[in-house]
């Protein structure tokens, strides 16, 4: 596997100087931040929203718990126009909505990203983007130079043009992101990495880390992908690490993510959902469906049409969101629970109901952190 040498390269101490220099640049502002959504949360106001602009994707990775091909898209609907996005966004400001982030699919795939990312721009939006970065062209690197996102996150998928191949079927992609990469970096100072291992790139966890060492850049990771929702063609459950593989992987990266030692919540404060989601957070799709959570594809959810019924309608459908989702019995017991972070939306996906506890998180939790796994009759049948 090749060395990471695109680019000017940092030694360890420089690089640290780096992440630190980018950090206090923007510790005020989420001090401030986190100010504006506590107050968000104590008066629900729709403060943090999220714009998929499609649900199509210049990649077409296996493991995707959302991506849809056009065939699929027209069987279900159809994507927003521009001036349906823009009228959105005119519509969430109006409502309080401040912090907005702009994701898929891949939404630099639509040929209007520029003139949507500029109308929601000019409102005053603080924006954030997530993307692949494999069709940042010259013109939309010169909008990002002019008018800068407050952040910006960049999933990779592996380490070469083969990881590429592999996962997303697109190995160009592998050039064009690392590309994008090295010229984004030199004026962003919030830009972050992303990426998902799985068996086909499990290996390339050092080249990556390296990479984005290099870089002074954060490398976030996902280790258990979520099986598909909302009709994806996913086949995440298939191309993820098993839980022994999980083990194996977290062993040879001397990863601490969990705290087995830390303070067990009291069960009288445990929930199902304990996100924002309906209270100050909220998604609309890419057909215009309001949502409190862009993962649950229960039929049964609450959604807005903010479109049809006007915003303020739509956002408070939203309120019921965590109605009805019982946490799993074991869950309100669990001592691993405060370090588990399953929350009711993800036991339902992998287990098909709310209240029934997903396996393949369970498992690994409990034998990361010492604990005996539940049997088996607790999963209904989950392998």
């Amino acid at each position: 596997m090749p060395e990471p040498t695109r680019g000017p390269l940092y030694n360890e101490q420089e690089s640290q100087s780096i992440r630190q220099e980018n950090y206090e640049k923007t510790q005020t502002f989420n001090l401030f931040q986190d100010a504006m959504l506590w107050q968000a949360r104590q008066m629900r106001i729709p403060y943090k929203a999220m714009f998929e602009l499609t649900a199509r994707c210049s990649m077409k990775c296996r493991m995707c718990y959302m991506r849809l091909d056009p065939p699929q898209i027209a069987a279900q609907g159809r994507e927003l126009t521009t001036e349906e996005w823009i009228r959105l966004g005119q519509m969430a400001f109006e409502a309080g909505t401040l912090d907005l982030t702009l994701t898929g699919g891949e939404p630099m795939l639509r040929s209007d990203f520029a003139q949507i990312y500029t109308a929601l721009s000019d409102m005053g939006f603080l924006l954030r983007i997530f993307s692949n970065a494999t069709l940042v062209t010259p013109d939309i690197m010169a909008l990002l130079r002019d008018r800068p996102p407050q952040s910006m996150e960049i999933t990779l998928y592996g380490a070469s043009e083969e990881s590429y191949r592999r996962i997303g079927g697109w190995p160009e992609g592998f050039t064009r992101a690392i590309r994008a990469v090295d010229e984004l970096r030199t004026f962003l100072p919030s830009l972050k990495l992303k990426t998902m291992f799985l068996r086909d790139n499990a290996d390339d966890f050092d080249w990556l880390q390296k990479f984005a060492n290099d870089r002074a850049l954060p490398l976030d990771h996902t280790l258990q992908p979520f099986p598909a929702v909302r009709g994806a063609c996913s086949r995440a459950r298939e191309m993820r690490m098993s839980v022994d593989e999980l083990l194996a992987f977290y062993k040879k990266h001397h990863f601490s993510d969990i705290n087995a030692d830390g303070p067990v919540p009291d069960p009288e404060e445990r929930r199902s959902i304990f996100c924002d989601a309906g209270v100050a957070t909220y998604n609309i799709q890419w057909n215009g469906d309001m949502v409190a959570c862009n993962v649950d594809d229960d039929p049964n959810r609450p959604i807005g049409r903010p479109l049809e019924e006007g915003f303020a309608a739509a956002w408070e459908k939203l309120k019921d969101f965590s109605c009805g989702k019982e946490l799993p019995e074991p869950c309100k017991t669990c001592p691993v629970y405060g370090e588990c972070g399953c929350c009711g939306v993800r036991h339902r996906i992998e287990s098909g109901a709310y209240d029934v506890p997903a396996r393949y998180v369970c498992d690994f939790t409990r034998r990361l952190t010492g604990h005996p796994t539940l049997p088996d009759e607790v999963f209904k049948g989950q392998e």
